[in-house]
């Protein structure tokens, strides 16, 4: 037997399905659930179905690792996502975490475009109490922060280039890591904080022709999209 079999075992158990209507009740503010060993509380989880979005806090980073890990490993990456701290240390230390960043802008960017389009699937977010301890921007500064893109769009090269580092972004020679854009003649690359490839922005003049994710280490393109949302980090705008 697959795990995708073992999950859809749980998925059709009565009491999943008991649980599953009992999240959907907005009256129901607190449910109790016992008996869960090692990975059940995992399994019992992904069985669970709706638009609903579940930020689950364990007790530290440790085990909202290991929580995190077992829950993607049935789920997948696309809607099981991290919420870490974004420093390496203690906060008091204030060693920020460039790859920690980039997790928690993702989850806030996630949450700001789940807000505007219709879900459909359920959200699944891993965090621990050190992370949810840190200050996190509002919807609405971020999305005054936010720097959208979309084929076809009238805007010169120069006012985007303005609006990146007025974001923070770091004009660069080549793009490789988030928080970074690079211009060459109608060519625009920009590595968002809330994405796993660059984007490339080809310009015709004060039209945006074409948008690409692009691979940072070959230059290929990965995929064609119509537009982008460009987040900033997401302490740059706390």
């Amino acid at each position: 037997m697959e795990l995708k079999d073992l999950q859809q075992l749980y998925a059709k158990h009565p009491t999943v399905k008991a649980l599953a209507k009992v999240v959907a009740d907005e009256q129901v503010r607190t449910i109790h659930l016992n008996g869960l060993m090692a990975s059940s509380a995992p399994m019992l989880f992904s069985g669970l179905a709706g638009c609903h979005t579940i930020l689950y806090v364990l007790n530290d980073q440790e085990q909202a690792g290991y929580f995190y890990h077992d829950l993607m490993q049935v789920l997948g990456d696309v809607d099981v996502l991290y919420f870490p701290s974004s420093y390496r240390r203690a906060i008091k230390y204030g060693q920020r975490d460039a790859a920690n960043e980039i997790l928690r802008t993702e989850v806030l960017a996630r949450l700001q475009e789940r807000r505007s389009t219709q879900a459909s699937r359920v959200l699944h977010i891993v965090a621990s109490p050190e992370a949810l301890a840190e200050r996190v921007v509002s919807r609405a500064e971020l999305s005054d922060n936010t720097l959208s893109l979309k084929v076809g769009q009238q805007i010169t090269s120069t006012s985007v280039q303005e609006a990146l580092a007025s974001l923070g972004f770091t004009h660069v020679d080549y793009v490789y890591e988030p928080g970074q854009f690079a211009m060459r003649g109608s060519i625009l690359d920009v590595f968002s904080y809330s994405s796993e490839y660059p984007f490339r922005v080809d310009f015709f003049g004060d039209e945006v022709d074409r948008i690409s994710e692009i691979n940072a280490v070959s230059g290929m393109v990965e995929r064609y999209v119509d537009h982008v949302a460009i987040y900033p980090a997401s302490h740059y705008v706390a």
